[in-house]
């Protein structure tokens, strides 16, 4: 039976991958996030940010019991949105802490204790935004494109050591609480992508396929976002940050 480790399960994304990976392939999950979600998967209780180590130090040890896993799915993260300087700072600094610290601690460990078994995926969910400008949410941008050059530099290095397969996932908008409560007033959630669609992408990619994009939209966004880097971001400005600003 394979064995599943995914961050941030508690709903959205994660929780969309936990019943599919339990309700597919019968794998065995732990759940990682700050409460208990669903019955079903084995709930871990962690935040992402903690800073002390005995928190980690427990982490590691229930881990320990659970590993080595077959499958890694790094996907816990929020967001924090507005003028970047209307924001608070604390709020700028806990989005980097769950985005980017987070997961680059949680890999450290996982192949330090050689919890992630050979021949394994190690998947880390970034956001379309690496392709293109996000006003009105910097601080989250700079996690995600942090989290895909961390992907990007560990490609190599663990598919030799240990034949680990590093993939990227760079979804758009899902319809999702958190994309709920971070969405511009008006917002329409029809036009966001069900994350048991996103769960199904990630869950049949290909091992010889780095970059996950899911959904024709997203697709279409992040080569636009290639081709026309500033135009891209000038339309981000107008359909996303000034309604972001309009927000009480």
């Amino acid at each position: 039976m394979a064995r599943v480790l995914i961050t941030g399960a508690g709903s959205g994304l994660g929780a969309a991958l936990a019943t599919q990976c339990m309700g597919q392939t019968a794998a065995e999950v732990t759940a990682l996030d700050l409460a208990p979600g669903k019955p079903g998967p084995h709930w871990v209780v962690h935040d992402m940010a903690a800073r002390d180590s005995c928190i980690w130090s427990g982490l590691a040890q229930d881990l320990r019991a659970r590993g080595p896993f077959d499958l890694v799915i790094l996907n816990a993260g929020i967001n924090a949105t507005g003028p970047f300087e209307n924001v608070a700072l604390d709020a700028h600094q806990a989005v980097t802490a769950v985005n980017l610290h987070g997961p680059i601690r949680l890999t450290h460990m996982l192949l330090a204790e050689e919890l992630l078994a050979p021949h394994g995926r190690l998947v880390f969910v970034a956001s379309l935004s690496c392709f293109t400008g996000y006003p009105g949410a910097a601080s989250y941008a700079a996690s995600k494109d942090g989290l895909a050059s961390f992907a990007r530099a560990l490609r190599r290095p663990l598919r030799k050591s240990g034949n680990i397969c590093v993939q990227l996932v760079c979804p758009g908008p899902m319809d999702t609480p958190h994309a709920a409560q971070h969405a511009p007033k008006g917002a329409k959630a029809d036009r966001r992508l069900a994350p048991g669609i996103v769960a199904q992408k990630v869950l049949d990619a290909s091992r010889s396929k780095f970059l996950i994009v899911p959904g024709f939209g997203a697709t279409m966004a992040a080569a636009l976002g290639r081709l026309f880097p500033q135009t891209m971001t000038r339309i981000m400005g107008r359909v996303l940050f000034q309604r972001l600003k309009a927000r009480p």
